[in-house]
């Protein structure tokens, strides 16, 4: 065999731009393909981000599949993302480079297609989603919970996000607090919103309260912690019809309402609070009118722990206090649904930057909270079609396993013809079913106590910076004393 040919630049690029856009199939995530490249083509009409110059190897489509993919595969660089996405052609004689695009080109992309693209598509695929399943006497289970991303250390995204104020100091990295509403029986993350750490209008109230006001749907049971209640939300809910399930603090007092206490030991009782009156407050001067609103309250009460009160707008009694109450525990999946994102889709290797996100641009953060959730949902969904096809329940099958399943099959899938992907789709959804989680969530608790607590190194400054080093220029051998004095006489 001779030697392979050296390829010159125009030579390369013409090899690139057949496999990536002439080939035997587009290039994807191939388990996601089906349902978003619609979306995508429409979204980016749209957005009039579908036009682009001939010749050009990043197309809109191909850079929408890069940024999904930078979501999926956190511990790649960009340009071994793309690398991987088209793996499955690059061994079948195309003669493809080492590097089909530099870095840089792919940051440039993703900056000129803007984070409002994503955003979009985000909410046309979560609308792809329903109608979803009701999992709690008719209602459609959904939960309120806030989290927070850490974000690469750079100018831009301190002043648009701000790192977090600690008790030694600043934390080492910015990060954007987010607010999601999550259907529990799926896991889908259906909407959210978030903001910089700290500042005005940027708690997890605030954002709840964004989200709220976008959300229709009135066969939803809204599930909220304690630090969510206040009367405005509870007055809001009732205003736009929706029922909801809420712990509530102990110091606020409820009390029976006459003839209000129930067989099953819940008893109905009126919240009380100021609204501002907005048609009587014709000066400057804001003007509040009392109200009332009648709830049902359970008390109930786990050894060991404090007595907890919840309060709900179920009035009705053929569903009972413990089932609510049995109920409300379900909350906690969205921290679930939480570490699968962070911990598992988000990871990092050891030794690289232990940052949720990787963009140093505050827009580009933006887009790739996007990117994630949209990943995050389409994970979720295969295993959702996975378990309904093969007699499964979604949330007993592994997310891990599903993830790494869907890693391995994205390369294939773009190899293969568009006929065989459905096949190949088909193998990928009965793998997920297998999946079963082998040691499934046991009735026990644990101590909140951590391993390892603090570090004995001190905390990185501005002023800790690199400095070069030349090994053997500065190296110096240390002799004994005897040594010394002898290498002395000799000289």
């Amino acid at each position: 065999m001779g030697k392979p040919q050296i390829m010159g630049g125009e030579m390369k690029k013409s090899v690139v731009l057949e496999v990536l856009h002439n080939g035997v199939t587009s290039i994807s995530i191939g388990p996601f393909s089906e349902r978003l490249q619609p979306l995508i083509n429409e979204t980016l009409v749209e957005a009039k981000k579908d036009k682009y110059r001939k010749g050009t190897i990043l197309t809109p489509i191909l850079v929408v599949w890069v940024v999904l993919s930078i979501a999926i595969r956190r511990e790649l660089e960009y340009g071994k993302v793309l690398n991987w996405l088209v793996s499955g052609v690059r061994w079948m004689g195309t003669e493809l480079p080492a590097k089909l695009v530099a870095c840089g080109t792919i940051s440039h992309a993703r900056v000129k297609l803007g984070f409002e693209v994503f955003r979009s598509l985000f909410s046309k695929s979560v609308a792809s989603l329903g109608p979803h399943k009701p999992d709690f006497h008719g209602f459609v289970s959904v939960v309120f919970d806030g989290t927070c991303l850490t974000m690469p250390d750079t100018e831009d995204n301190q002043a648009e996000f701000s790192k977090p104020k600690t008790g030694r100091g600043k934390a080492g990295f910015p990060q954007t607090r987010v607010m999601a509403l999550m259907v529990r029986a799926a896991r889908y993350i259906i909407d959210i919103a978030y903001a910089s750490y700290q500042g005005k209008g940027t708690g997890e109230r605030a954002l709840m309260m964004q989200i709220l006001q976008r959300t229709k749907d009135l066969n939803f049971l809204y599930m909220f912690d304690a630090g969510f209640y206040s009367f405005a939300l509870v007055f809001a809910l009732q205003q736009q019809g929706q029922n909801f399930l809420m712990k509530i603090s102990s110091s606020i007092r409820l009390l029976p309402v006459k003839g209000g206490i129930l067989g099953d030991g819940s008893y109905l009782a009126l919240v009380k609070g100021k609204i501002e009156d907005l048609q009587s407050s014709r000066s400057k001067r804001r003007r509040f009118k009392e109200l009332q609103i009648l709830v049902r309250v359970i008390q109930f009460q786990i050894p060991g722990f404090r007595p907890v009160r919840l309060i709900t707008s179920i009035l009705d009694i053929n569903i009972t206090a413990k089932e609510l109450a049995c109920h409300y525990h379900k909350r906690w999946d969205i921290e679930i649904g939480y570490d699968e994102i962070k911990i598992h889709q988000c990871s990092t290797l050891r030794g690289q930057s232990p940052t949720h996100l990787r963009s140093k641009r505050a827009d580009l953060v933006k887009q790739e909270i996007y990117a994630i959730m949209i990943v995050y949902n389409h994970i979720r969904l295969i295993m959702s079609q996975a378990a309904e096809m093969h007699g499964e329940i979604p949330l007993e099958i592994s997310f891990v396993d599903s993830y790494q399943l869907v890693l391995e099959a994205i390369p294939e899938m773009n190899r293969i013809s568009e006929d065989m992907k459905k096949q190949t789709h088909s193998y990928l959804l009965r793998l997920i079913s297998e999946s079963t989680i082998d040691r499934p969530r046991r009735p026990r608790i644990n101590p909140r106590v951590i391993k390892i607590k603090m570090s004995k190194f001190s905390l990185k400054r501005p002023k800790h910076k690199s400095q070069e080093r030349h090994l053997e220029k500065d190296i110096m051998i240390i002799p004994l004393p005897n040594q010394q004095a002898e290498m002395k006489e000799a000289a």
